[in-house]
C-alpha cells in the first residue's frame, strides 16, 4: 500500500466517517431515546434535543473541516503540477563552477 494512500485515509477518509457515525448515532439518540422523568429529576425532553443537536453540530464541522482541508490540499497540488517552481536551479550556471564561483578563466603569473 503507498503511504499516499494510507495519509488520505487516515486523514481524510477515516475523519469523515467518525463525523458520519457522530450524526448517524445522534440522530439515533434523538428518535429513540426513552428519558423518564421522575420527581427528582424533572423534564428531560429538552436535554434530549440539546445533545442530539449538539452532537449532530460536532459531527457536521468534523466533516465540513475535513472536506475543506481535502479540496485546499487537492487545489494547492493541482496548481503545483501546472505552475513550475521559480526557486533557484540546483544546477550550477555554465560560467559558474560546483561552488556557484564565477570560473576564473585568467593564469596566475606566479604560477609558472
Amino acid at each position: 500500500m503507498n503511504i499516499d494512500r494510507v495519509r488520505e485515509v487516515l486523514g481524510v477518509w477515516a475523519p469523515m466517517a467518525v463525523g458520519l457515525f457522530i450524526i448517524v448515532t445522534s440522530i439515533n439518540f434523538y428518535l429513540t431515546a426513552t428519558l423518564t422523568s421522575g420527581p427528582l429529576v424533572g423534564d428531560l425532553e429538552p436535554w434530549r434535543f440539546t445533545c442530539s443537536a449538539g452532537a449532530f453540530f460536532v459531527g457536521g464541522v468534523l466533516i465540513l473541516s475535513t472536506y475543506g482541508r481535502y479540496t485546499k490540499t487537492k487545489e494547492a497540488r493541482r496548481e503545483a503540477r501546472v505552475t513550475p517552481p521559480s526557486g533557484p536551479s540546483s544546477v550550477p550556471a555554465p560560467h559558474e563552477d560546483s561552488s556557484g564561483e564565477p570560473e576564473d578563466h585568467h593564469e596566475d603569473p606566479k604560477s609558472d
